[in-house]
Formats: C-alpha cells, structure tokens, sequence
C-alpha cells in the first residue's frame, strides 16, 4: 500500500511554470505541445502574475510583461531556484534577439530597398567612386545653374565676417562662373570687391537680420536666400543645388547625381512600394 501512495505522489502533475523551469536540462525546446487543462481548472500558477488570453506562455507580450517579476524576485529573494528562474528567461530574450538580428540580416541582404550597401557602398573602394561620381555631378550641376542665376552679396565693410565670406564668394564665382553682384549697405567697400554698389536701405523683402547675407538670384527679378551668416566653400555649393531643385532649375534625376547616398524610395511612399506600403500600413492598425 505505501508503495502504490509513494507512486501515486511521484506522477503527480506540477505547474506549467513550475514544469518549465524546473526542465532546465531539456534546454529551449518549449515548442512542445501541452495538453489542455480541464474545464474550470486553476490554470495560473500562484507566484505567476496573471496573463491576458492574448500572451501565450514565453511570448514576446509575455515576457516584456514578466521578466521584472522575476528580476526583482531573484533580487529580493536570491535563492537559487529565483536567480536561476530569472537567468534562464534572460536567455531566452537573447535566443531570440539573436534569431531576430540572424532572419533580419538576411532580409535586408535580399532586399534592395532595404539594404544600406545599395545607398551607399560598405566597400571602402566604392565608397570612393561614388563620392568621385557626385563630385563630378555638382560641378556640372553647379555650372548648369551658374547660366540661369547669379549671386547677390549683401555686406557691411566693417564686419570681420563679411569680409571672410567675401573671400569664399569670390572663389566659388571665379571657380564656377556665377555672376556676382556685391552690395555694401553701410557704404564701406570691401578691397577686394571695388565693384561693389551701395545700398544703405536694402529691400524689406529680403528680410535681412544678419551680415553677410547671401542671395540667388535668376533675372529679372526672382531672388532666393541662400543663407545669412558665413558658409564654407562646399556648404555654399550644396545649398544652391537645394534651392535650384526647389527652383525648378534642375531636375529630380539631377540633383540625386549630386548626392552619396543613393535614394530607394520614392518621396510618395505609397506610389513608390504600393504593396510594402499597404503591409506596413496594415500592421498599425
């Protein structure tokens, strides 16, 4: 009779946390099919907080839901069976993140609008033939936009920054064959602008708060800041190819030529994937 008690005990079912667990040796197989309860059967585990029918055991939900309990249990309560309960679904969450960072990697490599290497090359030889590819388009953008459009220097002679722009001006003009109208507005003239007119009430308009103040210009009358403060050699470029887009001046196919990171979508995303839109619209509602 006793033994038929001590058997009876031994193949007594345990928790389905419990049961998980205490299966440490059985390693992440937790794909195994379980049984259902029985109908009106405490299916919660007592130091399991409770869970929605939408979180299955082990589940993303489930587990950003959780793992602070078990965190904090085996902080509070360091028992080997807590801390080895907490170590083990803190693995879990990196089997995972590994599987999902593996499955994405080969998503991207496969796919063309997601792969960063069609942007712009990972390759460091590449790389460089597209910055060289780019480099060339500006020039020629550039030299495009210098026939359709001028520039137009709005300075003071006793501003130290205006004469170091003064400078910068000068060689993207000489550089690119921009035409340039120089304007002094408290009637000093910088040296190396003696051509320059003056204009001591300039147009309201322009909305100039700050010397130098630097504009594009197409005749007869349409003019377009570029910036108002200093800019560089190359900032000064990439700002007039800006606002020539914007301009109409040159093209869309142009201006990405320009660029050294190569543009995969389209600016209307829905025309540009119409299928990968409409999943991604889907996943948020």
């Amino acid at each position: 009779m006793f033994v038929l008690i001590l058997l009876l005990l031994i193949t007594t079912t345990v928790s389905a946390e419990s049961a998980w667990f205490d299966r440490h040796s059985e390693g992440w197989f937790w794909y195994e099919t379980t049984l259902e309860p029985e109908p009106g059967a405490d299916t919660e585990p007592e130091h399991l907080p409770p869970t929605t029918t939408k979180e299955l055991p082990l589940s993303t939900p489930w587990i950003r839901k959780n793992i602070g309990h078990y965190l904090d249990k085996a902080i509070d309560e360091p028992s080997k069976k807590n801390v080895s309960d907490y170590l083990y679904l803190d693995r879990l969450v990196k089997e995972k993140a590994e599987r999902f960072a593996r499955i994405g990697k080969q998503v991207i490599e496969s796919d063309p609008m997601l792969d960063e290497n069609v942007r712009r090359p990972i390759s460091p030889a590449a790389a460089k033939v597209r910055d060289d590819m780019a480099s060339q388009a500006r020039e020629s953008v550039l030299r495009k936009i210098a026939k359709k459009a001028g520039l137009v220097f709005y300075y003071q002679g006793n501003c130290r920054l205006c004469h170091l722009q003064a400078q910068t001006v000068l060689l993207f003009n000489r550089h690119y064959a921009f035409e340039l109208i120089p304007i002094s507005t408290d009637g000093s003239i910088i040296p190396s602008l003696p051509e320059s007119r003056i204009e001591r009430a300039p147009p309201p308009a322009l909305n100039i708060q700050a010397y130098p103040a630097l504009f594009l210009m197409q005749p007869p009358d349409n003019i377009v800041l570029l910036r108002q403060g200093v800019s560089s050699f190359t900032e000064l470029g990439e700002r007039i190819i800006d606002v020539a887009l914007k301009q109409g001046w040159i093209e869309q196919d142009e201006y990405q030529k320009t660029r050294i990171n190569q543009e995969v979508w389209e600016s209307d995303f829905s025309n540009a994937q119409p299928l990968k839109a409409t999943r991604l619209l889907k996943t948020q509602r």
